[in-house]
């Protein structure tokens, strides 16, 4: 049960990541410019940052979810 916990919240922090990065990605087309690529930046790192590390979570996860349903 703890190894479903900890999928749903690696899926949970893909998605996060996924939002924080694709709007700060487009915050600057969508401003016509007024926002600059190093102020978008503040947003894309972070976002990247969670993103990878979330997936692992995720990864790790699902492994442990498919390895404990071989042994029932």
């Amino acid at each position: 049960m703890l190894w479903k916990v900890v999928m749903i919240l690696g899926i949970l922090g893909v998605l996060l990541g996924l939002a924080v990065t694709v709007i700060s990605a487009a915050l600057v087309p969508m401003t016509n410019g007024r926002t600059s690529w190093e102020e978008a930046m503040l947003g894309i790192i972070p976002g990247i940052i969670v993103l990878f590390f979330s997936f692992f979570v995720f990864m790790l996860g699902l492994i442990f979810v498919i390895k404990n349903r071989k042994k029932a």
